[in-house]
């Protein structure tokens, strides 16, 4: 199939200034430019299928919340897609979401820049986005991978809907981590 080209719209919300008698806060506004990507609509949905199969091989015995991510990385010549998902711990610190395990599976093979991932949280499907999107700390290692001054084209974050016509919810690092961390 031929590509399409996907347009993520402008984003631009103004701030405020608030004065009061202990001084003065500021609420930042933000301006997302518009982004054109061009994709393989049928690429897309096979990376949204490998991450919902990933979910499946998810280790979950505490929250029984089945994640699962496929990454395909920029600078990978082959443009192989690289799963990963959840593994908890029964110290929840050494816990790693799938996001992050497909993102360290990729940077331990020396790619380190993101042009597609998809992730699905099986468990969640039929929910709103804010319960099948990234958590924060993925959303962080997701800029990590992004956020670099060589990657001139734009990462998407494939959020599966669990829907057979609707495949995904389609967003960028800058409207997933608008104030991400930077070193």
């Amino acid at each position: 199939m031929a590509e399409i080209e996907i347009i993520l719209p402008e984003v631009e919300t103004a701030g405020r200034m608030i004065d009061t008698a202990a001084g003065r806060f500021r609420v930042p506004g933000q301006r997302i430019p518009e982004k054109r990507v061009m994709a393989d609509p049928v690429l897309l949905r096979e990376l949204v299928q490998a991450a919902r199969a990933a979910a499946a091989n998810a280790h979950v015995p505490y929250s029984r919340f089945h994640v699962g991510a496929a990454v395909i990385m920029a600078d990978d010549p082959s443009g192989a897609v690289i799963t990963g998902a959840n593994i908890e711990n029964a110290s929840y610190g050494a816990t790693i979401c799938g996001e992050r395990s497909a993102l360290h599976t990729a940077a331990a093979r020396g790619f380190r820049r993101i042009k597609f991932l998809a992730l699905s949280t099986a468990d969640s499907l039929d929910g709103p986005l804010q319960d099948r999107s990234p958590c924060g700390i993925c959303r962080q290692v997701m800029r990590e991978f992004i956020d670099r001054d060589e990657a001139q084209d734009v990462a998407l974050i494939l959020v599966d809907t669990g829907d057979v016509d609707f495949t995904a919810d389609i967003l960028d690092i800058d409207r997933l981590l608008p104030y991400g961390f930077r070193l």
